[in-house]
């Protein structure tokens, strides 16, 4: 008689992950569409030195009749209006604004569905010429960083302020010790893209280390108590969500963002083939119920997104930027291409923090021990690889403390020229 064997209570191994429908695109699909890109130019620059964007194609391309095309037939393409207003946001909030195949003046836009998608590979972002544009052919000016972006109060995007994208106040009763991490967690209760509670952590939509844009854009009127925002303004709970921590960090690597698209809220991929796991988990999956959010911060995390993408100013040929002027209204300038390298890109050397946060991790006086091990605020702790070490994630830092960071050019206390010069 053979001796008993110890009784194992092992599970099988858990797959990959992968979203019930199997991704973006069904098995057979062709390699020829695994790294597509939408290329969004400037008309006015060449075609050597006019690229705003380069995104992703990721959406599929309905066949007849509204339905997905089966096997080699299926393409992917870009969602026309997040592409849009993405361009708007670097073109100073033009909204007006339209794509084109054409980079003729008054060409023909593609589309005005805002729900369309862009099954090419290169577009033209046009502007309308209006009345003190400057002289016939100038090219429209576009906005360097997210220091000088103008946030746009009471004149979002059409698509971004219909009436279903609005969110609902939170139900919770609220937290025995009121704080910024305690009203989250209340109100949350796990990771907001996947209802997972292991690893949940506070992510901002505009990060804590944007709180002096923050403030001299008074975003402090869509805070639940604007009357009681006066440190750590970008603490409240209208401008952030629980997250998991991978995905945290990867959000704060700009590679996703949360967009309105078909009259809902989706997850938006900016990086990567649509076979990779990020997108073909995620992308166009609608986040778990938001609530008590307000879409000017998530709107302002798009733009924070963006202008941090583009490698407009890389090119090495004087552009017509917007900068705060003295009274504190954008005013257009125009820039060297040496000096759009130097006042302007990202810098090289990469960031320990995530979000560009400051190291110290930003806690309430008033949170309670308990909330150590679930729910904090971590916009700043190193990531770990696989084999147990740290390593540096990558994230954008100011190219040069003043144009990027530094709020005097707002105040009139230097102009466009004298900002490479700090």
């Amino acid at each position: 008689m053979e001796p008993c064997k110890p009784f194992s209570g092992a599970r099988a191994g858990l797959p990959p992950p992968s979203h019930p429908d199997q991704g973006l695109a069904p098995s057979g699909t062709t390699t020829r569409n695994e790294e597509r890109a939408v290329t969004l130019r400037h008309p006015r620059y060449p075609d050597d030195s006019n690229i705003l964007l380069v995104l992703p194609a990721l959406d599929p391309i309905p066949g007849p009749g509204g339905f997905l095309a089966e096997g080699n037939s299926l393409g992917l393409g870009l969602h026309h209006d997040t592409a849009r207003v993405a361009c708007g946001i670097i073109a100073n909030c033009r909204w007006d604004g339209y794509l084109s195949e054409s980079r003729v003046d008054g060409a023909p836009p593609f589309t005005t569905d805002p729900d369309h998608l862009l099954p090419g590979r290169n577009y033209y972002f046009h502007v309308p010429r209006d009345t003190g544009d400057g002289e016939q052919g100038t090219p429209y000016p576009i906005v360097p960083s997210f220091a000088h972006f103008r946030f746009p109060h009471n004149k979002l995007p059409p698509t971004w302020t219909v009436s279903g994208l609005s969110f609902p106040p939170s139900d919770n009763n609220p937290p025995r010790k009121f704080s910024f991490e305690n009203t989250v967690l209340t109100r949350d209760g796990s990771c907001r893209l996947t209802a997972s509670t292991i690893g949940a952590e506070i992510a901002h939509f505009i990060p804590r280390t944007e709180d002096a844009w923050f403030a001299a854009n008074q975003m402090f009127q869509y805070s639940p108590r604007p009357e009681a925002v006066i440190t750590n303004k970008t603490n409240n709970p209208r401008n952030a969500i629980l997250m998991g921590s991978q995905l945290h960090s990867v959000y704060d690597q700009r590679q996703f963002v949360v967009v309105p698209k078909w009259g809902a809220w989706l997850i938006h991929v900016l990086s990567g083939r649509h076979d990779e796991e990020l997108a073909s988990v995620y992308h166009n999956v609608p986040p778990k119920l938001l609530l008590g959010l307000a879409v000017e911060y998530i709107f302002a995390r798009f733009a924070w997104t963006v202008l941090a993408q583009t490698s407009f100013l890389e090119a090495g040929v004087p552009r017509l930027v917007v900068v705060r002027g003295k009274d504190g209204l954008p005013t257009a300038r125009e820039v060297s291409g040496q000096d759009c390298r130097t006042m302007f890109t990202p810098s090289l050397p990469r960031s320990k923090s995530r979000s560009q946060s400051p190291k110290k991790r930003v806690r309430d006086d008033t949170a309670e021990d308990e909330e150590e091990d679930y729910g904090r605020v971590r916009d700043d702790d190193p990531e770990w690889d696989t084999r147990g070490r740290p390593r540096q994630r990558a994230a954008y830092e100011p190219a040069t403390k003043s144009a990027a960071s530094n709020f005097n050019c707002w105040s009139g206390n230097c102009s466009a020229v004298c900002l490479a010069n700090k």
